[in-house]
């Protein structure tokens, strides 16, 4: 599904977010406390985004890389980024020895992972400083989380479809709302991997959340 929608995959995440996810990245990477120099590990990178926040960061001497495993994903990446390092990988067995980087990352993918708290443990046992997930939460209550819930249900699949030409992978997106998490079940599953000092905090009037916490 990510190889049919790479090509215009940021297209439409910036009409979609109406230009807001690039702000949600920027925060998330200043989440990791990375310094000029430091090293970042992006699972689930998908085209680099959040990856060349980190490497601007980073530099100029730090390391940076980024691990998918759609190799459509990461051929954009590669294009869009052509001075990072990417690389095709599996988030639930790491290619990497313990505590390798500064920090560890994921954006946008936690939700897509057959077995989110291995890879959250996984994000933990490759990292000696921070791990920050930037991640969809399920909607609030109240009228904020109703309207949220119609525009997932009916303008994401539709505009999503339209843009990439690939319509059943927006239908996907829009279908599984009911998964998303809630604040509190993310909190939870991140203690439940090992994480220490876990902290949540509300963006997008509670319908993204950024997690963050230490090994």
């Amino acid at each position: 599904m990510f190889d049919r929608i790479a090509r215009r995959y940021d297209l439409v995440n910036t009409v979609l977010s109406a230009g807001t996810d690039a702000g949600w990245r920027r925060h998330a990477a200043r989440e990791t406390r990375l310094g000029p120099g430091g090293s970042a590990l992006d699972v689930a990178c998908g085209s680099g985004k959040l990856t060349a926040e980190l490497s601007k960061i980073a530099a100029p001497n730090g390391r940076v890389v980024g691990l998918d495993f759609s190799p459509q994903m990461l051929e954009v990446a590669r294009r869009e980024h052509p001075g990072i390092e990417f690389i095709e990988g599996d988030a639930l067995k790491l290619p990497f020895d313990d505590a390798s980087f500064d920090a560890t990352t994921i954006a946008f993918g936690l939700r897509n992972l057959a077995d989110p708290i291995l890879g959250l443990r996984e994000m933990a046992r490759v990292t000696r400083g921070r791990a920050v997930v930037l991640e969809f939460v399920r909607p609030p209550q109240g009228v904020v989380g109703s309207t949220y819930r119609l525009y997932l249900k009916t303008l994401l699949p539709a505009i999503g479809g339209l843009l990439s030409g690939a319509p059943a992978a927006y239908r996907y997106l829009s279908d599984t709302v009911d998964s998303y998490r809630t604040p509190d079940e993310l909190t939870a599953m991140a203690a439940q991997a090992g994480w220490s000092g876990v902290r949540f905090q509300s963006l997008a009037m509670g319908t993204v959340g950024l997690l963050s916490g230490s090994r």
